[in-house]
């Protein structure tokens, strides 16, 4: 069966065709910064039809920004996607552009764990968490050898639990969640109220306005004391986050994954695992893995859609 995946993000597209677990073509597009969902719209199915020409695919799987409501089909205001303010009916108009076959919609993050599941790091086990700490911090979870959603699609999003209380009511970033400390766009707001002697590395290294993972990566490297204190209290935040979710749903395995964990490597990883271990209940911890399937596996997981939900 073949079935086409469609990645969908503030600066990218990336569509690709899918048969048995196995890519067989990609495409990638920069997202449309003017037109809204029209010009949106317009990209995605452009993409679907490059990589599928002949049009071979059952149907279309689409993993998007933002919580969406498990069988509605539409994507809310998405902050991430310019001029995007408004709830959109993504699946009927996709749907009717490519002949009326079937397309599902998720939350990207869903997808990607999906991915992770059944053809990554989560093989194996039918209680899985997937964690992916990028810009933000998104979470998928599957429980019992199924995706799970929740009636409002929020099931398993730790990004948005709180690691923090009193301390931060004032505090200058945030609300005290994961994302607050874990999340790359929060981290360079922590970096830009810092005083400038502190942060003078970090500073120089912000090109064009923004810290990538890179340059968190070398900032580690350096041995930069801003770097190091916030690296390393982002750790203890997701993992903190993490031992929480183990205890609460009982998961046998967590992937870990995004831009900002993947360009920390395998000291970060072993780090959060570490810590996730002492900070089990009744000694029961999960190990934590690193995601496989790099920036294809939200596509990838998007096509999966149409053979899991």
């Amino acid at each position: 069966m073949r079935t086409v995946g469609i990645d969908l993000g503030g600066t990218k597209v990336m569509a690709v065709l899918v048969e048995n677990g196995e890519v067989l073509a990609k495409a990638k597009q920069p997202t449309p910064v003017t037109g809204g969902p029209d010009a949106v719209i317009t990209a995605m199915v452009a993409a679907a039809r490059e990589v599928d020409p002949g049009g071979t695919a059952v149907g279309v799987g689409i993993g998007a920004p933002g919580p969406v409501v498990p069988g509605s089909g539409v994507l809310p205001a998405a902050p991430n996607l310019p001029g995007w303010d408004h709830d959109v009916d993504v699946v009927g108009r996709m749907s009717a552009a490519l002949d009326g076959r079937p397309v599902k919609l998720d939350n990207d993050v869903n997808v990607g764990t999906l991915a992770e599941w059944k053809l990554g790091a989560g093989r194996g086990v039918d209680d899985l968490l997937g964690v992916f700490a990028g810009t933000g911090v998104g979470a998928g979870l599957v429980l019992d050898g199924r995706l799970r959603q929740g009636p409002r699609g929020l099931a398993g999003e730790i990004g948005h639990t709180f690691v923090a209380f009193d301390q931060f009511r004032e505090a200058p970033v945030g609300r005290g969640e994961l994302e607050d400390f874990a999340g790359r766009r929060s981290l360079q707001r922590w970096v830009e109220v810092a005083p400038h002697a502190e942060s003078a590395l970090m500073r120089r290294l912000m090109g064009r306005g923004r810290l990538k993972s890179k340059a968190w990566a070398d900032g580690v490297e350096a041995k930069d004391p801003l770097t190091l204190r916030l690296v390393n209290r982002a750790s203890s935040a997701l993992s903190a986050a993490i031992a929480s979710a183990i205890t609460l749903v009982d998961v046998e395995r967590v992937v870990l994954g995004g831009g900002f964990a993947e360009r920390l490597g395998e000291p970060f990883r072993e780090r959060v695992e570490a810590e996730v271990a002492e900070r089990a209940f009744a000694g029961q911890t999960a190990p934590v893995v690193a995601a496989r399937l790099g920036d294809t596996g939200g596509a990838v997981g998007a096509a999966l859609l149409l053979e899991h939900t």
